[in-house]
């Protein structure tokens, strides 16, 4: 049968708009292009309502699909929400706030894997948080992803992290009450070019319940102004506070204004601190004391610190140490800054306690060890608990060494 042509055109002509039209109108909103669209949940950016349960489900959903949640920009008022497995929610950077509403957490995780978070700012608006929690919140998570996004007035931890492997990059905190990263027995854990300001107590903490291998690795953070709301004889106050924590790399880190250490190191067996720029520690800058089996501190600046450089407390172990290249900048306790332009050499050395032998055995305690390059003594540095010499080496550890066998 001959076609039409003409009549065959016509219909097709017909037809054309309104296929053009019905794929104008399911064509997604651009937010809805990265995944799923929370405000297709009924989420709704802007709202002073709580939205914890509209949130809830559109994660679960989100997470059940496979697929990302994305937020629009906008003020969400939630809480408590949990991330299962293949949660992402994401954002747009600076402009997408999730605020504590009610609970003990804005978010957390249990047993999750490939959780990500991105392009989100969390506000914690300084509600106080329980004991052990964090406004993030995650516990026994794997390959963790959180990234590109802010953290501000959590009114404890920001982040914390029990037993969890991933990454923390790219973050930006500030003004927490206490922590701004806390990891518990981490499984191995990157912590890098995150922006860390204003924490009440430290900065990164990176402790285990027992000593033994954690491997997180501490890179190329900001960290600055760190206070010590809590206290304490050096456990708080600190940038980076590795406690009980192995195999823990701190290297490359931007460090000012600490109200103790920029890098303590306690019972942290083969603790790595290289590399760190470093001004205005109010104590000892860079600590390596108690129990620990290996610690080297390698090519640091130390501009301004009450001591640069201590090698401490081994009346609970302590031993093999390695100080090298450490240039430091020291200022005497109730006097002006005294900058030393040295170098500090190889100094390695075992820690071991001495025998017992006739020079030592009515000694019941050893003096602190501090190897480090510093001003002489001033009249109001406290003897005998350190003493202030010249750069160190080796041969001046020995010096010390044979002073507390007198």
């Amino acid at each position: 049968m001959p076609i039409d042509r003409r009549r065959f055109f016509i219909c097709f002509a017909a037809v054309l708009p309104a296929a053009t039209l019905s794929r104008a109108e399911a064509a997604p909103d651009p937010i809805s292009n990265l995944g799923l669209d929370a405000a297709a949940f009924g989420l709704r950016p802007g709202s002073t309502d709580d939205q914890s349960r509209l949130a809830q489900h559109a994660i679960d959903e989100a997470a059940r699909a496979g697929r990302p949640l994305a937020l629009a920009p906008g003020i969400y008022r939630v809480g408590n929400l949990n991330l299962p497995s293949g949660a992402q929610l994401m954002g747009v950077r600076g402009a997408t706030k999730l605020v504590l509403g009610d609970g003990a957490s804005l978010l957390s995780s249990q047993s999750s894997s490939y959780v990500t978070l991105s392009g989100l700012v969390f506000d914690g608006q300084r509600r106080g948080l329980p004991q052990g929690r964090g406004l993030l919140h995650f516990e026994n998570a794997r390959a963790l992803k959180i990234s590109d996004c802010d953290i501000v007035g959590a009114g404890g931890n920001a982040l914390h992290c029990i037993a969890s492997a991933g990454e923390i990059i790219d973050y930006r905190f500030a003004d927490a009450v206490d922590t701004a990263i806390h990891s518990l027995n981490a499984r191995g854990l990157l912590i890098a070019r995150n922006t860390i300001a204003r924490a009440g107590n430290n900065g990164i903490q990176v402790w285990r319940q027992d000593e033994g291998a954690d491997g997180t690795i501490v890179s190329d953070n900001r960290i600055e102004n760190i206070a010590n709301r809590s206290g304490g004889s050096g456990q708080y106050g600190n940038a980076v506070n590795v406690f009980r924590a192995g195999n823990v790399i701190v290297r490359g880190n931007r460090i000012a204004n600490c109200a103790f250490s920029a890098v303590r190191g306690n019972a942290a067996s083969n603790l790595l601190i290289e590399s760190n720029s470093i001004s205005d520690a109010r104590e000892v800058a860079l600590y390596a004391e108690f129990g620990f089996e290996g610690a080297a501190i390698v090519g640091n600046i130390v501009d301004g610190s009450a001591i640069g450089v201590s090698v401490t407390n081994f009346n609970h172990g302590g031993r093999l140490a390695a100080v090298r290249a450490t240039s430091s900048a020291i200022f005497c306790r109730g006097g002006p800054p005294a900058p030393i332009p040295t170098t500090m050499p190889v100094s390695a050395f075992r820690s071991r306690p001495i025998p017992p032998s006739p020079a030592t055995r009515s000694r019941t305690r050893r003096p602190p060890v501090s190897c480090l390059a510093m001003a002489p003594i001033c009249a109001t540095s406290p003897p005998p608990e350190t003493w202030c010499a010249g750069p160190a080496s080796a041969s001046a550890y020995r010096s010390v060494r044979a002073r507390g066998r007198r």
